[in-house]
């Protein structure tokens, strides 16, 4: 009984030290971020996505999720320019609908076929609620913490439509930012599976 009960603490004070440095770690990814051409110039590319997804297969999709919170949270602290938290929002919903999609689909199989189907799904499931956040939510939200008609911000970027700028500009940044995050996620999966502990079979 007193070793379970030493084991659990070690356990919980690994816990609570890795999910901060893996934050930390994304934080510093969000950094390298980079535009994708033919796409809004608002929307930027970035790894930082990856390490929440492995603190979800180590931890649990809510840790991945509290990752992603933490990252962004930094990020409002230390680099934002504007003031605005909805880049933030925008970062958290879709970092969290990638990764608690992978690390459950990874949960339910326990292979490496269940988390390349998480992935496929996590890139679907992303694009989809992106799409309609940014036509419902986000995009209004810029146009009136900005204090501009939305028709100028549209026209900012090249649309003359909510619907015409989330089709032809967010829904294909969408989908290649999650091909990209399946491409590099998968093989790291493989490679650090068996120091998270987690089964690997077809």
């Amino acid at each position: 009984m007193k070793e379970t009960a030493l084991h659990s603490s070690r356990t919980a004070t690994k816990r609570l030290v890795t999910i901060p440095m893996l934050a930390a770690v994304a934080f510093i990814l969000q950094y390298l971020e980079f535009p994708i051409p033919f796409t809004p110039s608002f929307l930027k590319l970035d790894f930082s996505t990856l390490p929440a997804l492995i603190g979800g297969l180590m931890y649990g999709p809510v840790a991945g999720v509290v990752i992603e919170v933490m990252k962004n949270v930094l990020h409002m602290l230390f680099k934002n320019t504007d003031g605005l938290i909805i880049g933030e929002v925008a970062n958290v919903l879709a970092g969290s609908v990638f990764v608690v999609s992978a690390v459950l689909m990874q949960r339910l199989t326990k292979g490496k076929q269940g988390f390349l189907t998480g992935l496929a799904i996590g890139a679907l499931l992303m694009t989809v609620v992106m799409a309609f956040m940014n036509a419902w939510f986000l995009l209004p939200a810029y146009a009136v913490l900005y204090q501009m008609p939305m028709e100028q911000l549209l026209s900012s970027f090249g649309a003359d439509s909510v619907w015409s700028l989330v089709l032809y500009g967010i829904v294909p940044f969408n989908i290649f930012k999650g091909a990209i995050l399946a491409l590099v996620a998968y093989p790291v999966y493989v490679k650090l599976a068996p120091r998270l502990q987690v089964r690997t079979v077809n």
